[in-house]
Parts: structure tokens; sequence; C-alpha cells
């Protein structure tokens, strides 16, 4: 639709009509989904210029199901807690160093062992080679303990504090973790709040939306009033249907229609949508299509950027055909940003998932699996910025944070002991790791919890390990967001983070949150 209908903005106009007349709600809401079909694009093609080097990129990768991170990092050898990982977790722990008399009898250790400044011993999940290398290499860290919280909560304090509604239920946990609000209905996420307050300031030369999926529509980038998330492939833009991969059926290779029945048709479709219609809903339709076609175009273009630079995405993500759809994601995500200056946007942010992670059983056959899917998935995007940084001029590595989240953590402890069948649980705090070039890496943030069964950081009660988070969404994401542009203290923050104030300052050396 566009921007300004008369004097009245889209925003003011939407608020108008729900609240004027109740007939018209109906309509309204038709118009609104339309609108979520496609984001709006500026007015003109064409690359855009950006404003000096004043470029960043915040990517999402969202594990579904809730991944088992107690199975990611894990204290090994003379860490005071291996011994309690390897009796604990028994039928589904990874080997650390120590002497389980059934599990593990000669001790091995089949870990992958990373550096902590500290000195305590931790190893990372044998799945995750790149991981290990990136945390190694000051390209990575993992803040631990994070959890949703609607006010800091301890075990003495569990049964009167408000805790999250709806606590262990995955579609309520994914909500509060994408909205960073644990205690009211959903109504947008943070990323789509960050858009609504900046999209005018950063992105005046905009071509298309800065909230872009490459894993379909997501709660992240839900709720805001003016900027749509719009959804990509690795391959370009998503697009009409019936027309074949990227219009092949119906255009030429120089965009001249096909003397074909697929290519009349689509010219024929093309026409019409040109044409101006009195009823409103057929013109909010068509300009959904115009607008489609549009964005088409720019992210056609932003992805040849590739070909320019000398730069062969295809061949850094080479060989993850049994990946999942997860490579391919990442994959779409770093042509577009190399193509940055074609859609005009100072900041961007990008979402993709990878589902499979509520391993009730089968936790030793599964996670091994999803999280290699996962470790070569980021090696080729870390890779990626990389290999653009070292060819494009107005780039560099620290220009893109990745950070992942997942619905919840997993039981600390099994429930079974055949290692063919053993599963675990929905819990709470879980670990969560960020890669990049400004990420201060090779270090652990936040505060490990105590790996003790009714222990300080245990829900009370017979909870089988489920860890009380020491650091909320809240106060991880406003790092984040502040890194992206959101000044701390102001009343921006507050607006996006609104439950933030209940938390201490994560920017305070107490908290230990100085990841970026």
């Amino acid at each position: 639709m566009p921007k300004h209908l008369g004097n009245l903005s889209r925003r003011d106009f939407l608020k108008a009509g729900t609240c004027g007349a109740m007939s018209i709600g109906p309509l309204i809401n038709t118009i609104a989904q339309l609108s979520l079909i496609n984001s709006a694009s500026a007015s003109s093609l064409g690359g855009a210029t950006l404003v000096g080097n004043d470029y960043k990129a915040l990517v999402c990768v969202f594990l579904r199901g809730g991944c088992d991170m107690n199975n990611v990092l894990i204290p090994v050898g003379s860490n005071p807690q291996a011994a309690s990982y390897a009796a604990d977790r028994a039928a589904v722990a990874i080997p650390n160093g120590i002497v389980h008399p059934i599990y593990n009898p000669s001790g091995l250790d089949n870990t992958l062992p990373i550096s902590i400044p500290s000195g305590e011993n931790f190893g990372l999940h044998p799945s995750l080679t790149n991981l290990a290398n990136m945390f190694n290499s000051n390209e990575a860290s993992f803040i631990c303990n994070v959890g949703t919280l609607a006010e800091p909560t301890h075990q003495n304090s569990y049964s009167t504090s408000s805790l999250p509604k709806q606590l262990f239920s995955h579609s309520d946990q994914v909500t509060q973790w994408m909205s960073s609000i644990a205690d009211k209905p959903y109504t947008s996420g943070w990323g789509a709040r960050v858009a609504d307050l900046y999209n005018d300031t950063w992105n005046l030369q905009s071509q298309t939306s800065m909230l872009i999926t490459a894993a379909g529509n997501n709660q992240f980038m839900n709720g805001s009033a003016d900027t749509s998330q719009y959804s990509v492939t690795s391959t370009g833009a998503i697009s009409l249907t019936s027309f074949g991969t990227n219009y092949g059926n119906a255009l030429n290779t120089d965009g001249s229609y096909k003397s074909n029945a697929t290519g009349e048709r689509l010219k024929a479709l093309e026409r019409i949508m040109q044409y101006s219609h009195a009823h409103i809903l057929e013109e909010g339709y068509s300009e959904v299509v115009r607008s489609a076609r549009e964005n088409e175009a720019i992210i056609v273009e932003a992805i040849q950027a590739e070909q320019a630079l000398g730069i062969d995405f295809d061949t850094i993500f080479a060989n993850h055909e049994a990946d999942g759809n997860v490579a391919e994601e990442f994959k779409a995500i770093a042509r577009l940003i190399t193509g940055r200056e074609y859609l005009g946007n100072n900041r961007q942010i990008f979402f993709v998932d990878l589902g499979g992670f509520d391993n009730h059983q089968d936790i030793n056959n599964d996670l091994p699996d999803l999280l290699m899917q996962l470790d070569r998935a980021i090696g080729a995007f870390n890779a990626s910025m990389k290999e653009l940084d070292a060819k494009d001029a107005n780039f560099s590595y620290d220009k893109v944070t990745t950070f992942q989240a997942s619905d919840f953590n997993r039981t600390w402890t099994p429930n079974g002991s055949d290692i063919e069948s053993a599963g675990t649980d929905h819990a709470w705090g879980s670990h969560t790791f960020v890669f990049g070039g400004a990420v201060n890496g090779g270090e652990l943030y936040g505060s490990f919890p105590e790996l003790t069964i009714g222990g300080i950081d245990d829900v009370p009660r017979g909870s089988r390990g489920r860890w009380i988070p020491t650091t909320s969404v809240d106060q991880f994401s406003s790092v984040l967001a502040n890194w992206f542009g959101v000044p701390n203290g102001s009343s921006e923050m507050a607006t996006i983070f609104p439950n933030l104030y209940r938390f201490q300052d994560p920017f305070s050396a107490e908290t230990n949150l100085g990841f970026l």
C-alpha cells in the first residue's frame, strides 16, 4: 500500500479505521493482511548509496524445539562441575574425561576443547568444529544461563515471583524470546520495534524492508506498524507462483517476455497490475503485487553484486546438501549483505532458523546431526563475511553480528537410561552464542549455573535440573540492540524493552555482559 493516503499516514489511517467504525474493521484487516504479503518498496529502483560506512547487520538464528545446550557447552576434565555432568546426564552425556562406570568407563573426552581466559575447563559438543575454532579465534562467545524472565527470580522467591506466562511451553517461550516481554500477551517482536523506531532514521534511501527473513514469517519481525518482513531464498526473492524459478518459464534472459503461454500470462498479469482500481481492495491487491515485482528486481540486482566482487558463495557453501535449509538461508543472507548498497539500508535485521530440537527421546542420534548442520552453516557464513571483508573495500567483518536463540534449555537429567532411546524434557535457562568481528570473543559471559539437582540455580521441588535464568532475554537483547545503534538508557531502549528496568543494568560490570 502507499506510504501515505493523502495527508493521512498509513499508521493513522489504520488506527482511525479501527477506532472510528466497527463496520470497516474487516476491510482494514484484509488490507493489513495484504500488506504483510510483501513489504512496500521505496519509490524508485536502482542502486542506492549508503551513508559512509555506517552499515550494520544483526542476524538471528533460532533453534526451534528447545536445543539442549547442556550438551553444547560442557564442563570437562578438572572442572569442578565435570563430575556432576558425567553422573547426572548419564545416558545422554558426551564423554568429558570423567570416568562413569556404565557410560564412560575408560574416561574418554570426546568434546572439542575451548580456551577460557579464567582457565576453567570447558568443551563443546563434538559436532561443533567450526564454532570451537571461532571461539578459540576470539570470533565467538557464549552468554550463559539466559532465559525468559518477567522479573529477577531466584530459588527462594520462585513461588512468589511473577513468572513468564506458560513457562515450559514451546509456543509461549518462543514468543517471549522473540518479543522480550514475558508477562504480557504478544503484540510484536523486538526486531519489529527496532524497525518502527529507527527505519526512517537509518534507512533514508531504503529500496526494500530492513527486516528480511530467509525462514518465512516469524514473530521476531512481526508487529511493526510500517515495516513488514520480506521473505527471500538463496537465489532471490520469493516469486509469484506458476512462472518457474525466478520467472524462468516466462521471461528471457534479457527480461523480455517469452512467446509462450506462460510468458503471455505474466505479461497480461503485469499489465493488469498497472491499472488503477476504484475499489480499495482491488487497488490494495494490485499495489502489493506491483511492490512485490519491484522488490524482486532490487533483490536480484543485489544478489548479482557477488559476481562483480568475484565471490562465489555457492563454493563457500558447497557440500551442504545434507544440511537442510539452514545453510541455504545463511547463503541468502550472505548474498544480500554483499548487495546491501542496492537495497539502500544502513541497518538490516535478518532471520534464519533450524528445527528438530524437541528431543524427548533419541537425543544421542538426533542432536549430533542437527548441531552438525548448524555448525557447517555458521562456519560457511562466517567465512563468507571474511571473504566479503577481503574483497569489498566498503565492508568490514565487524559490521555483522549473529546471535543464536531457542525456546528453552532441556532438563539436566535424562528421561531414561537407555543410550538408544533416552532424551531430555522442557526446561528453562540456557546458553546462547554470538559470533562476528565485533564480538569480544573467546569468553563466557553472564553466570554459568550451578549444575546440581536442587542446587541454588534449580527450580525447586523435583525439577530434574531446570536452571532459573540469571540473565534475562531483555538484558541479553539490549546489548545486541545497543551495538546496532540504540542508545543505552534512552527512551527508545525502554520502548523496545519495556521490562528492562526491572533487571540489573546490562551495561554494568556486575552483569558480565560485555560481549560486544
